[in-house]
């Protein structure tokens, strides 16, 4: 008998999100409320989660941004916030792509249509570039063992822009 795992859950609220007041709402539509369902109450608008990405590769690299961040969440915490936001940007730009990746995905090259997609084409590679920058650089973070190299490369993170 093969045993199927579920895929992981993960979820990043927005930073300045009111999390306990969407807390109360859910709790209003049901008697017993878990985190995930106070996840799916909420908007758009507030969370970034991992059944918004329908592609499995995008919800992976999603999710491992938000792995690699929730590691160094013990360094020093403004530049962690400052990290926080950063990471709010990139998952909703990630997760706002989705439409144009799917279109792009469908959309047969045929004489004529190439020049339409090609500007889009090149706006998605340079989001991936910059948001794989981003992703490269949160990783170092989290695997750097000098405190001193650490807190360098939190440094860097918290001034990249990836979007």
């Amino acid at each position: 008998m093969t045993r199927i795992a579920p895929l992981p859950r993960w979820w990043r609220w927005r930073p300045d999100a009111d999390v306990d007041a969407i807390r109360r709402a859910a709790r209003r539509r049901w008697t017993r409320v878990t985190e995930w369902d106070v996840v799916l109450a909420a908007g758009a608008r507030d969370v970034v989660h991992c059944e918004q990405f329908a592609d499995p590769a995008q919800r992976r690299r999603a999710g491992r941004w938000c792995a690699h961040f929730d590691a160094l969440r013990d360094l020093d915490p403004r530049r962690v916030a400052q990290v926080e936001r950063l990471l709010w940007r990139a998952l909703v730009a990630l997760r706002d792509s989705q439409p144009l990746r799917e279109a792009l995905a469908r959309t047969e090259n045929r004489p004529g249509l190439a020049a339409a997609i090609a500007e889009p084409t090149r706006e998605l590679a340079e989001l991936d570039r910059r948001l794989d920058q981003f992703e490269d650089a949160l990783r170092i973070v989290v695997e750097e063992l000098d405190p001193e190299l650490t807190g360098t490369a939190l440094r860097r993170v918290a001034a990249l822009d990836p979007l």
